[in-house]
């Protein structure tokens, strides 16, 4: 298994954007260095807001599944944010086959996701403003 980066990673104003690099980087002999790979940019970057996009992925065993459950449920304890884009149609199938397209949010390409990922942090960042002036008063 090679040691090169797998997922490189863009910070765009609040949303940082995680690129799968290669098409068959998600296939069984890949996975622990995927879920090693995201782990540790989320233990150093507490609090992230993550678009993970699979623009390049033709291909994804189930394994990284369970890798995306742990991912999302440690950037959840940290008050970050997880979403996915740019699922090609047979991967998407397979997230609505498992109902996983119920637990993350999914957009069609990087551009939208980046700007509705982006409006929904300011939006979260107002509403949690309003509620504590709210409870100052």
């Amino acid at each position: 298994m090679s040691e090169a980066s797998l997922i490189s990673f863009e910070k765009h104003g609040p949303v940082v954007l995680g690129r799968i690099e290669a098409a068959s980087v998600l296939d069984a002999m890949n996975v622990s260095h995927f879920g090693a790979e995201l782990t540790a940019y989320v233990e150093a970057n507490a609090g992230v807001r993550l678009l993970l996009d699979f623009e390049n992925v033709d291909y994804l065993s189930s394994a990284v599944l369970t890798e995306l459950l742990r991912i999302n449920k440690k950037i959840a304890e940290t008050n970050g944010g997880f979403r996915l884009c740019s699922l090609n149609r047979d991967i998407r199938k397979v997230f609505e086959i498992t109902n996983l397209d119920k637990m993350f949010v999914i957009y069609d390409s990087a551009g939208e996701g980046l700007k509705k990922f982006a409006r929904a942090i300011e939006i979260e960042a107002q509403e949690d403003a309003w509620e504590q002036m709210n409870r100052d008063t």
